[in-house]
This record gives structure tokens, C-alpha cells and sequence, in this order.
């Protein structure tokens, strides 16, 4: 265990912000692989919506009934991600290609 981040205890300190917070006041503490992380509920807020913003991104140039058809097919053919992935580059190639004519 590296010294000084043992997740024991209710008050922990963000690893980004380096506040101190309580278990009581949210937040989330844990290990990223191998790594121990704590966060607190401002920083932690943030990564998420990070996270939720850049999973947005492989969506951008298809339309709400490009992305319904690719989830349904996930849905039905039961896709992994690496499938659903593929898909919606294909589309997007579709999508550049017709762009171009």
C-alpha cells in the first residue's frame, strides 16, 4: 500500500482539489486499477461529467434516428461494445461519404 493512501476512516483527502472530506458529505474513494483514489463530491461531479461528455462525442453527426437504429440492433443482436463501436463508425463513414456526393 503507498504510505498516506490507506481509504480507512471517514475523512479522506481528493486526490485532484486536496480538500478534506467526510464520508458523509459524498464523494468517493476507492482504487482506479491498482491505484487508490479518493475523490470528493465537487471533483468527482466533474470527472462524471466529463466521462458523460466525451461518451457523447462518438454520437456527433448522427441523427436521433441513426442512433435509436444502432441501439435497437445492439438491443436485439445483443452487441458487446466493441460491436456497437463499429457500427456507429460504419454509419458516420456512411453519413461522410454521402456528405462528399
Amino acid at each position: 500500500m503507498i504510505d498516506g493512501f490507506d481509504h480507512v476512516g471517514t475523512d479522506h483527502k481528493c486526490n485532484v482539489c486536496q480538500c478534506e472530506f467526510t464520508d458523509d458529505e459524498g464523494g468517493v474513494q476507492g482504487y482506479l486499477g491498482i491505484l487508490p483514489v479518493a475523490f470528493c463530491p465537487t471533483c468527482f461531479a466533474g470527472l462524471c461529467d466529463m466521462v458523460e461528455q466525451l461518451n457523447d462525442r462518438e454520437w456527433e453527426g448522427l441523427t436521433e434516428e441513426d442512433k435509436n437504429e444502432i441501439l435497437l440492433d445492439a438491443i436485439r443482436h445483443e452487441w458487446n461494445d466493441r460491436v456497437v463501436v463499429e457500427q456507429i463508425e460504419a454509419k458516420l463513414k456512411e453519413k461522410n461519404y454521402e456528405d462528399q456526393d
